[in-house]
């Protein structure tokens, strides 16, 4: 395809949008309108354009979330308010298993991006210096095995650890983005915090759940005391834990005094989630107004329809209860969030966009974008060690049918100060719903999408 589809996709994109902006991509607008002519030397035109980054990924294939991020930055952003022109420029890409059904050596291909053999080259672009300004490492999906407890063994530690490596040798603490959790694993997780502490480069990491809608949209005001809070999701505590436990960390984390850590994780199964519920543990009311925020849950009783319900109890350093539970059937994998806060009950769902533009990681590429130029992330990355250790003492608590200490989770930050990039509607409207994908990459479109 050449390159001036794609601006002809995002400019028409925007024409018929609202003509809003976000910062530092900014949305094109009429008074706005750039110069789509075809470029003679895309590499050139990207070098003048922004910041340069390396693209480092398990896999790349349609709706992994290599595609649903990667994809975004190399054409455009969809978004409420229209397409937004990507603001960093992917130079170099490494993935790390290319079968037959990947995509993203097409695409690579189709924005004069090489794909290189090694990481490290990647990082060098073929040199021997680190020449980039910063790194996005996907390190999800693909085939790994799994260990003991049932975690996939993503090499997050070993990626990230040869990142580190050249951005040690280089001196330049360019920022790192990892995606969902550090790792698999607390230890892991910790060795990744403390070396990217070491060699301060900035790091962000973390879902896309805390960048998505909420209907309603319910932010926390700075200092709100919470008392207790559920967050509700579906799919094993492996896959989709950390989702789940984002959902919890990024509401909770607002809270009076700020976050102050975990005193203890339990995680229950089955009936002993239903009886949690009814002696008390975990608020029946707050777990039935989370799910009610749900539009498309299952109709019938939760006990009814639900067959092996899970949770994981968090009990906070400063007091503050927390649970996170999986409800499959009846949530028909929807996500919600519900908390006594200053004394009254709220509720919302947090809203996914099931189009094929899957605009909620729109706008956590946004915010990875953001990131990459300003170098400040748009939360602590101490709320994505905090998740990362939650959600692995949750597995091991199951495994090991144990309530989990933990004095190593006593882990304080505070969000004051720091902003992110969200939909300002309670769900998806506008170019987030479409049309996506632009034209000539229509190859990235999965089979249950096409009519």
């Amino acid at each position: 395809m050449k390159n001036n589809n794609r601006r002809e996709f995002i400019k028409k994109s925007v024409l018929a949008s609202t003509g809003l902006s976000l910062a530092p991509g900014a949305i094109f607008s009429q008074s706005m309108d750039r110069d789509v002519s075809i470029q003679a030397n895309q590499h050139v035109a990207k070098e003048k354009a922004g910041k340069n980054i390396a693209f480092i990924t398990n896999i790349y294939r349609n709706s992994a979330h290599a595609d649903v991020i990667g994809t975004k930055l190399f054409l455009g952003i969809p978004s409420d308010e229209g397409m937004v022109e990507p603001a960093v420029n992917i130079v170099s890409m490494w993935i790390d298993q290319i079968g037959e059904n990947d995509t993203g050596v097409r695409i690579g291909k189709m924005n004069n991006t090489r794909v290189y053999p090694t990481i490290e080259e990647a990082l060098c672009l073929g040199g021997e210096e680190l020449a980039v300004d910063g790194v996005v490492y996907v390190g999800e999906h693909g085939d790994y095995k799994y260990n003991r407890l049932g975690q996939k063994m993503y090499p997050r530690m070993n990626y990230l650890e040869r990142i580190f490596r050249e951005i040690d040798a280089a001196g330049k603490p360019v920022p790192v983005f990892t995606d969902k959790a550090l790792s698999y694993n607390w230890l892991d997780s910790k060795w990744i915090y403390e070396r990217a502490k070491e060699l301060k480069v900035p790091m962000m990491a973390g879902s896309s759940l805390p960048y998505c809608w909420r209907d309603p949209n319910l932010v926390h005001p700075l200092g709100t005391q919470i008392t207790e809070a559920v967050a509700i999701g579906y799919a094993s505590l492996d896959a989709y834990g950390f989702h789940v436990t984002e959902i919890l960390q990024c509401m909770v984390e607002r809270r009076a005094g700020g976050e102050t850590g975990v005193k203890s994780i339990e995680t229950l199964k089955g009936d002993d989630v239903w009886s949690a519920i009814d002696s008390g543990r975990i608020s029946k009311k707050l777990v039935e107004e989370a799910c009610n925020a749900i539009k498309d849950k299952a109709s019938g009783a939760m006990r009814e329809v639900v067959k092996e319900p899970y949770a994981v109890l968090v009990q906070y350093l400063d007091g503050t209860k927390g649970a996170i539970l999986t409800l499959d059937e009846y949530v028909n994998q929807g996500w919600a969030y519900a908390a006594i806060a200053d004394d009254t009950l709220v509720a919302t769902e947090f809203v996914l966009d099931h189009s094929m533009s899957y605009s909620h990681f729109s706008y956590l590429s946004l915010n990875i974008q953001e990131f990459m130029v300003t170098e400040k992330p748009p939360v602590p990355i101490e709320r994505n060690l905090l998740t990362s250790g939650i959600i692995d003492m949750g597995i091991r608590s199951l495994a090991e049918n144990k309530k989990i200490m933990t004095p190593f989770l006593n882990i304080e930050y505070s969000v004051e100060g720091y902003e992110s990039i969200r939909p300002k509607n309670p769900r998806p409207t506008g170019q987030s719903v479409g049309p996506w994908p632009p034209k000539g990459y229509e190859f990235i479109i999965p089979d249950k999408f096409k009519k």
